[in-house]
């Protein structure tokens, strides 16, 4: 699904982003937070917690790119405990919209739209990953 290309870019600008700025994760929770006021109360006050959760799944995401089905069923199962947390897929774009931004904002002018896309086919493959988990765990309820 994604090229190696796109997986050097995606690595890469993750390394640049997380380097750039420490405050990654939680400008992410500031940024959706603003843009998707609903999800807020899906979260508790400190988000700290959230935020390790957060960058240790990017962390597994951006090492696994390039075998998709090592993915597979950590998202299967992310997804449905996101689902237990009232997540539907407008979540879904939000958050990657969000990212993208971030990540956008924290590498600065060496970002391009090739950055751009390899993030957005990476995120939709993500989303697609996770919403297929919380179906699957709807079904067997």
């Amino acid at each position: 699904m994604l090229t190696a290309p796109q997986v050097d870019l995606i690595q890469t600008s993750v390394n640049a982003a997380v380097s750039a700025r420490q405050t990654l994760v939680s400008d992410f929770y500031d940024s959706l937070f603003a843009k998707a006021p609903s999800v807020r109360s899906m979260f508790s006050t400190d988000t700290a917690a959230q935020s390790e959760k957060l960058a240790a799944v990017l962390r597994l995401a951006v090492q696994k790119l390039d075998d998709l089905e090592a993915l597979v069923d950590p998202l299967h199962s992310l997804g449905a405990k996101h689902a237990e947390y009232g997540a539907v897929p407008a979540h879904y774009t939000a958050v990657a919209e969000t990212l993208v931004e971030c990540l956008s904002d924290a590498v600065g002018p060496d970002w391009t739209a090739a950055h751009s896309q390899a993030w957005n086919d990476a995120l939709t493959f993500i989303a697609r990953t996770m919403l297929d988990g919380a179906d699957m765990a709807a079904t067997r309820q």
